[in-house]
């Protein structure tokens, strides 16, 4: 049902959606954080289980920067529990660059 809706807001637009049959469970879930509302949003949860949305969060979606910041803000105020959301984003940002620069 997720997977279908993705593919009518045309959220695979740098895919070719004709050899698209699924995708992995992390890839619908870093979609539907970025592209679907949060009543899609809530879904995620029974079906994959807090852990994993939250590992996807982030791993995929929180380091993606400025583009999705209010966004990340809001989901870890309102998923994620964070106290100060802001500097909880800021911080996982600042360790995903830190990463890369040092690979």
């Amino acid at each position: 049902m997720l997977f279908r809706k993705l593919k009518e807001e045309n959220c695979f637009w740098s895919y070719d959606v004709s050899k698209m049959d699924s995708i992995s469970d992390e890839s619908l879930i870093e979609h539907v954080l970025l592209y679907l509302d949060i009543d899609d949003i809530n879904k995620l949860f029974p079906l994959f289980g807090y852990k994993k949305v939250k590992r996807v969060w982030l791993d995929r979606v929180a380091p993606q920067g400025e583009m999705f910041r209010a966004f990340n803000i809001l989901y870890a105020w309102y998923y994620f529990g964070a106290k100060r959301p802001e500097a909880y984003v800021k911080s996982i940002e600042t360790r995903h660059l830190n990463r890369i620069m040092a690979a």
